[in-house]
């Protein structure tokens, strides 16, 4: 019976999980690839070890779990830079469909905001995606980033300070005060 729960438990995290964590590692890594293969590790050790009795906590738990394969994957490369470059991957053409312009300018900008994400270290990248795009709660947050709450707190607003600086000096002109 224990096992059917267990199956049952895993199989429900894996769907309401499997999407957002892909999409994080494909943001932290640049690559197709490279994600799905930290994503099916990350699901693997939560099959092998994890005992869930907390959602809330299985979430952060899976990031965390994340997080730590893809700095693992990074520190294996030769250096960062090194590895940013040959994992770019090709973006989405522009649609015909629609208003090519406009499409060309949100293309653009994302490509903008890429780079800009490319310029924080990793555990600024990670806290900003982590905040932003998935929405973690700040106690969400201490779990998958290994910080107090004060730490993350002040981490993320220095993050944010560096993510404006950066995204102000591709644009021309801006005061960063550390």
């Amino acid at each position: 019976m224990e096992a059917v729960s267990k199956k049952y438990i895993f199989s429900k995290l894996f769907e309401q999980y499997q999407l957002p964590l892909y999409r994080y590692l494909l943001q932290m890594s640049r690559n197709e690839q490279i994600a799905e293969e930290l994503l099916q590790e990350t699901f693997y050790r939560a099959m092998v070890s994890l005992q869930v009795k907390d959602m809330i906590q299985a979430r952060a738990w899976l990031f965390k779990v994340a997080r730590n394969l893809f700095i693992d994957w990074t520190r294996k490369s030769k250096s960062e830079q090194q590895m940013i470059e040959q994992i770019q991957i090709k973006h989405e053409s522009i649609s015909n469909l629609g208003n090519p312009e406009l499409q060309f300018e949100k293309k653009t900008r994302q490509q903008e905001l890429e780079a800009v994400m490319k310029q924080l270290p990793e555990r600024m990248r990670t806290i900003i995606y982590l905040r932003e795009i998935q929405g973690f709660t700040y106690k969400e947050l201490t779990t998958a980033m290994n910080l107090t709450e004060s730490q993350v707190k002040v981490t993320l607003h220095r993050a944010r300070e560096k993510f404006r600086y950066y995204d102000q000096q591709k644009k021309g002109g801006y005061e960063y005060e550390e």
